[in-house]
């Protein structure tokens, strides 16, 4: 007589909370300064990841200059920060609303097009926003960026001398992320949204409006993105057109959700955990001036995951990524 595969579902059903416990009192029980930015790095990225996967995960139009949304919120913060003295958690405000209303528009510009025609399309416009925060210099500071001046701690500025208070705020902010994309992924409109990534034209024939569900879901998008992007500007200190808005960025962005699991709530979480540690292997192997290293390492990873993982890395936990799907 066989005996009884062993229960799973207790483990599944438990280990999310163990590793939320695990995460609130990791910078008590490891306050080292260096491996406290690492966790901020990979938090960052996995919000980053699940915002560019409401559109590119779960409508499956795919965003190849997603990067400008961050620009969006980080420039208008800095801005205002300077400026007016205006605190980076209201100054990301105004690049939200930029970043919806652009979203808005380029969405009813290019979602008419399909396959590798999208994908070009909203590179140019990655790269279109690049060059004119590059242009206009006398605003932006061109390629010499925005350097925001460190002058103690001062919480209402968000500027801390020790990374523990970043650690929680970009925790809360991927938890943010993660509670809008679960809602959106079950909702209505994630299921229309599914329907178009799986055909669109059999989504169209069904009734569903599919310019409407990608716009909003860009929307969406775009917005989160940006409200990173305040948060980029209170942690790092500097942006400039290329930190905020390179192509580079934009491809580490949608690295993150493939690699962890495209189109699943939990993926781009696995996708970062992934991706940032071997990112700060190769900066320590080759140095943090090769961009060049890095790149093969994606290029690598990527092609591993494709061959032996297709669905990401998220397919080879237990229940597979069915079971994360939509939790």
């Amino acid at each position: 007589m066989n005996a009884a595969p062993p229960d799973r579902s207790g483990w599944v059903r438990w280990a999310p909370w163990v590793l939320l416990a695990l995460i609130l009192v990791f910078p008590f029980l490891f306050p080292s300064r260096y491996l406290l930015r690492t966790m901020v790095n990979i938090f960052f990225f996995a919000a980053l990841g699940c915002a560019w996967n409401i559109i590119g995960g779960y409508a499956g139009q795919l965003s190849l200059g997603h990067a400008a949304f961050l620009a969006m919120g980080a420039y208008p913060t800095a801005l205002l920060l300077l400026g007016y003295q205006v605190p980076p958690w209201l100054g990301f405000l105004p690049g939200v609303g930029i970043a919806v209303l652009l979203a808005f528009l380029l969405g009813h510009l290019v979602f008419g097009l399909r396959g590798p025609y999208l994908a070009l399309s909203t590179l140019a416009f990655g790269e279109i926003v690049r060059i004119l925060l590059l242009h206009f210099r006398d605003q932006t500071g061109g390629s010499l960026g925005v350097t925001i001046p460190f002058k103690g701690t001062d919480a209402w500025k968000l500027q801390f001398a020790s990374e523990q208070p970043y650690y929680f705020i970009c925790l809360g902010l991927l938890g943010f992320c993660l509670y809008v994309t679960s809602r959106v992924h079950g909702s209505r409109m994630g299921y229309y949204l599914q329907a178009i990534k799986e055909n669109q034209d059999a989504a169209e024939n069904l009734g569903i409006d599919l310019a409407r569900n990608k716009v909003t879901a860009l929307m969406i998008s775009a917005g989160l993105t940006a409200v990173l992007g305040g948060f980029y500007v209170a942690y790092f200190y500097y942006i400039d057109p290329d930190s905020v808005c390179g192509t580079d960025l934009s491809i580490k962005i949608l690295l993150v959700a493939i690699i962890g699991g495209v189109g699943t709530v939990w993926g781009p979480i696995i996708g970062s955990c992934i991706l940032i540690p071997l990112t700060e292997v190769s900066n320590y192997l080759f140095g943090s001036g090769r961009a060049g290293a890095s790149l093969i390492i994606y290029a690598v990873i990527l092609v591993v995951v494709v061959l032996f993982s297709p669905k990401g890395l998220i397919s080879l936990l237990p229940g597979g990524a069915r079971s994360y799907r939509s939790e």
